[in-house]
């Protein structure tokens, strides 16, 4: 048996984060995916300046330019109240970043992290290849089972998604429902007045979530609803998709003559970040949705599966310097909490009721698109150019 540094599940953003983190410091690596690439994979599709810069950094952002079509810029964000009210606001360019905002079909963004995690030969990467338990000894996995055999590894990172099996096996899986979001999108062709912005409409069936429209160019869009079942029936959510498609005024006026692309509407959980429990169990690190780390108000994924994958292969790094394989998990609690717990998760999800009340809602939208420097900020919040604090900002009646 082949001992590797790491031996990573899941090849997405956050598995090949990590990977790519991890080659580049000389370690060997273990990749693998149950799935064969090329694959579908269910997403947004909506990724942000601060992911493309480290898209960029992955050396992945270059693949995707030479493949046409792969990616549809948008500049700004168009925020619609449950009454109607319109909040158009612009997204600072190259702030800190090195790209600007895109909606990319995560079968070209998975599809490209693979690729260049390829063109490493410190990375062996395995698709068709799915995990069938952990071996323990203790607190620490001995090593992985998999459908292509065992493998053994100093450090196990789970990435593979909010299904982890890993995650399961060690009782780390967020089962928590007040601590999930649940989604559902479908890829519409022929859509009107598509522009450069993304779309949020806040309808008052689904909040605090939302309905979304994504362009994505030669009038294709991925349309999609997020809900919250801590306070939305999870069983509604076709119903409500249908009801944000065919009813809801704004949404409506734009795919009244679009058709639904077959095959395209599917749904998927969204563990949230304030979940409290830890990301790890002796040498083995969550990453990505599989630990848990999405937006509690955004339902954002992406970025935080490509920080945290890149977090879990410092933490790996840090514990392998010290010949001391359990100490990964003390230092990925560290680097995790310290940047996202109390800045983005514990904050995000306390503000979810007041996203409930229809009132509030719609008093700051109203108020937001009084002035565009207040429409500028909110998107810029939602885009990572400004922080989340700054949106308290927007509830003083002088700015």
């Amino acid at each position: 048996m082949i001992l590797y540094d790491a031996v990573i599940s899941g090849a997405g953003p956050a598995g090949c984060s990590a990977a790519l983190s991890l080659s580049r410091k000389g370690y060997r690596v273990l990749l693998f995916d149950k799935a064969r690439f090329p694959r579908e994979k269910i997403c947004g599709d909506g990724v942000t300046a601060a992911s493309t810069e480290l898209l960029e950094e992955m050396g992945v952002l270059e693949l995707l330019r030479q493949r046409p079509g792969s990616l549809n810029a948008f500049t700004g964000a168009t925020f619609v109240s449950p009454g109607g009210a319109v909040v158009r606001g612009r997204m600072a360019q190259n702030v800190g970043q090195q790209g600007c905002s895109y909606v990319i079909a995560r079968t070209d963004l998975d599809e490209c992290l693979v690729k260049r995690v390829k063109k490493y030969a410190s990375i062996t990467f395995l698709d068709n290849t799915e995990v069938t338990g952990l071996v323990m000894e203790g607190d620490r996995a001995r090593c992985v089972r998999t459908s292509a055999g065992e493998f053994s590894g100093s450090v196990v990172i789970a990435a593979d998604g909010a299904y982890s099996s890993i995650a399961k096996q060690l009782d780390l899986w967020n089962r928590d429902k007040n601590q999930q979001g649940f989604a559902m999108r479908a890829w519409f062709s022929g859509v009107e007045g598509l522009g450069d912005s993304i779309e949020l409409c806040y309808d008052k069936a689904m909040l605090p979530g939302y309905g979304w429209i994504f362009p994505a160019g030669d009038q294709r869009a991925n349309v999609g609803v997020f809900l919250l079942p801590r306070f939305t029936d999870q069983r509604s959510t076709k119903r409500l998709f249908e009801q944000f498609v065919s009813e809801n005024a704004f949404a409506a006026a734009k795919l009244k003559r679009a058709v639904m692309e077959p095959g395209t509407l599917k749904s998927w959980p969204l563990p949230f970040g304030s979940f409290a429990g830890k990301r790890g169990q002796g040498n083995v690190l969550l990453a990505g949705d599989a630990g848990s780390f999405i937006d509690p108000i955004t339902g954002e994924g992406i970025y935080y599966a490509l920080k945290t994958g890149r977090y879990a292969a410092e933490a790996a790094a840090h514990a392998l310097e010290r010949n001391d394989e359990t100490g990964a998990l003390t230092r990925y609690e560290q680097l995790w909490r310290g940047e996202f717990s109390n800045r983005v998760y514990v904050p995000g999800y306390a503000f979810q009721p007041f996203m409930n009340n229809e009132w509030f809602v719609e008093t700051f939208m109203r108020y937001t698109a009084r002035k565009q420097h207040r429409a500028d900020l909110l998107a810029d919040v939602v885009a990572h150019n400004r922080k989340r604090r700054d949106l308290f900002k927007l509830l003083n009646p002088f700015y």
